[in-house]
């Protein structure tokens, strides 16, 4: 009896007790119009494509991964909120938590299939909201050379019959949080790629999966200095 308590108790998961929004908040939007004040003080900031990004209904915008500050610089200039997942670990300090969960983000267990995040993960995109992600999973660091894409975001895209929006960050390998315009980040969002019309119907395997993240990762390289596009490069 005992053991069959137990399990019901691991099988417990405390995100299910939390309001996790699937719309931008009034905290939100201060944060926006405050934080992109004050870091357009630290870079010049090139946005180019914004016109890319669906006007409204769900889709995934899809980014390398150079900085920490990719995140922050990516949803400051967006055209619209993004919601996106972050590593759970982040949750461990209350305030902290609280900050970035009404700041659009929901927790993931990193390294291990998360089914709890995929399904967060949907209920935004169903609810019309832009989820962002970065393919590679992890920062690729001062040398910004584009790595191996994962999957995630094209199986996604295809459960939810959503587009994704290849998108680039450049300069922030360089960024140094000074009150100068020393540094230059460069963002480009890409023309969406319609996933669901490139799949064809169901099933679909993991192959399937793992050619189109090639041609997502292959739109993403275009729009990154050659040198920069790593695997990816010609």
């Amino acid at each position: 009896m005992e053991n069959s308590s137990s399990a019901r108790l691991d099988a417990v998961d405390w995100r299910d007790n939390v309001t996790w929004y699937t719309y931008e908040t009034q905290f939100a939007k201060k944060v926006r119009v405050a934080g992109k004040i004050v870091f357009s003080r630290l870079a010049r900031v090139e946005c180019v494509g914004l016109e890319n990004v669906p006007a409204e209904g769900g889709c995934i915008v899809a980014s390398n991964h150079i900085n920490n500050f990719d995140v922050i610089y990516l949803s400051l200039y967006s055209p619209r909120f993004l919601h996106f997942m972050a590593k759970v670990e982040l949750y461990k300090n209350p305030i902290f938590a609280w900050t970035i969960r009404l700041g659009g983000s929901f927790p993931v267990q990193r390294g291990e299939k998360d089914t709890w995040a995929m399904q967060q993960a949907a209920r935004v995109l169903n609810r019309g909201q832009v989820l962002f992600m970065f393919p590679e999973g992890t920062r690729s660091g001062k040398k910004a050379q584009l790595r191996r894409g994962k999957i995630g975001a094209v199986k996604l895209a295809v459960e939810n019959r959503v587009p994704i929006v290849p998108t680039a960050i450049f300069g922030t390998q360089h960024f140094q949080p000074r009150l100068k315009h020393s540094n230059t980040i460069r963002l480009e969002f890409g023309q969406p790629l319609d996933v669901p019309a490139l799949v064809g119907p169901p099933p679909h395997e993991y192959g399937t999966f793992r050619e189109l993240t090639t041609v997502l990762m292959e739109r993403i390289a275009a729009l990154l200095p050659p040198t920069h596009r790593g695997i990816y490069g010609d």
